[in-house]
Parts: C-alpha cells; structure tokens; sequence
C-alpha cells in the first residue's frame, strides 16, 4: 500500500514538467491549479522539506535550470513566474497571496503577480511579497523581504529590500 502510494505520487510530480526534476529529500506538490516546469529543474528538500503549491486557477511557471533549495515554500494564488537559471536560497518564501485583509479598509486584491527574471539568484531566508517584479541577473541578499520591484542587474538587500549597488554583468553570462 505505502509503495503504491509513493508511485501515485511521483506520477503526478513527473507529469508537471517537460523532463523529470531531480529531487532529492521531501518535496510536496499541491497542484489544484496548473504548473509548468522547464528542463532540468533540481529541487533539495534536505534537511527541510520544500512545499510546492498552485490553488484553483492559479498558473506557476518556473524556467529551465532552476534551483531550489531546502526549506522552500511557494504558493501560486494567482500567478508566479520563476525564470531560467534560477537559484533558490534555503527556507526561502515565495506567496503571491496576503491570504487575509489587514483591516476592514482593505479592499485591494488579496492577490498579485510575481516575476521573477532570468539568472537571479536569491539567499537564504528571504521572503518574496505579493505584486513584485524581480528583473534579470540580479541578486537578493540573505535575510530580505522584497516588497517592491527590484530591476535588472542590480544587488539589493535588506528588510525591506533596497537596491545596494548596480552588477556588471556580461552579456550571456549565467550563474553556475
């Protein structure tokens, strides 16, 4: 009975991207809305445990050679985009939701959209807020919460997150 739960369970990870992921540890799906993997997605839920979520008519979208580490949590309420080459820092957050109003004046959508560009590379323990845009080649520092968009090519760090200094990056050039 466990092995053919197991099985059931590593069926539905595999049918979520072009090419099986590389897993290794705990890694737990929760795909009532549509995720879309790209190639040679890597994901290490060791020691802790990484959490994968897309609710109902929510769209997840991660790139090609993303990297996520331990501790993870993503959850698509609307619409995440991770793009290619990618990494991931451990216990790292990622919600596109509030989930709750801050109080009866609150009217706004409890939803919004997050992007995050090509070749970012983000620390540990960072939290990733609802509406923000992260653009290419840029780095998030350990320990940050991004609550605004950050643009390309830059180092930006800090509770809340500001840009630190400008990143000379040559065309082409992908984080190993």
């Amino acid at each position: 009975m466990k092995f053919n739960n197991v099985m059931y369970k590593l069926k539905g990870l595999y049918k979520f991207g072009k090419t099986a992921p590389k897993l290794r540890g705990k890694v737990f799906v929760n795909r009532m809305g549509d995720i879309q993997v790209g190639r040679n997605l890597s994901i290490v839920g060791h020691p802790w445990a990484v959490q994968i979520t897309s609710t109902k008519g929510a769209n997840l979208t991660i790139g090609d050679h993303v990297y996520i580490n331990a501790g993870v949590g993503i959850a698509a309420n609307k619409q995440i985009i991770i793009g290619d080459h990618v990494k991931i820092g451990p216990r790292t957050s990622i919600f596109d939701s509030n989930y709750h109003r801050m109080d009866s004046a609150d009217k706004g959508e409890l939803s919004k959209k997050i992007t995050i560009g090509n070749n970012v590379w983000i620390g540990a323990d960072c939290t990733i807020l609802p509406g923000v845009s992260i653009g290419d080649n840029s780095v998030i520092a350990a320990k940050s919460t991004v609550n605004k968009d950050v643009p390309g090519n830059v180092l930006a760090g800090g509770s809340p997150a500001k840009v630190i200094r400008e990143l000379e990056i040559e065309e082409g050039w992908v984080r190993d």
